[in-house]
């Protein structure tokens, strides 16, 4: 017997971004854990794993992501790798896929 594959692409969703940096690392602790310093005088984020799953320190540089209640943290070249900004072909395109227009 031959299987016949069909493709398929996974439906998108949309979250909320913030680019985490020296000006905001406090206010994104409130969100994902508790900020502290390194040896070398260097902010960082150490994550309670409560909050934020497989995740465990997060720096200047990454990004954080929010849809609804769910928080997470992304290294920029994950982040870059996954996300790209919306702009409304996206938006309209997203929404047509999800079945919202």
């Amino acid at each position: 017997m031959t299987l016949e594959f069909n493709e398929f692409i996974r439906k998108p969703f949309v979250v909320e971004a913030v680019l985490i940096t020296e000006e905001n690392i406090a206010s994104i602790a409130n969100f994902v854990g508790e900020v502290q310093t390194s040896a070398d005088g260097t902010s960082f984020i150490r994550v309670d794993p409560n909050l934020v799953p497989n995740v465990t320190r997060v720096f200047p540089g990454h990004f954080m992501t929010r849809m609804g209640d769910h928080i997470r943290c992304y290294t920029p070249k994950v982040f870059l790798d996954q996300f790209t900004e919306v702009t409304p072909p996206i938006r309209e395109w997203v929404e047509h896929v999800n079945g919202k227009k």
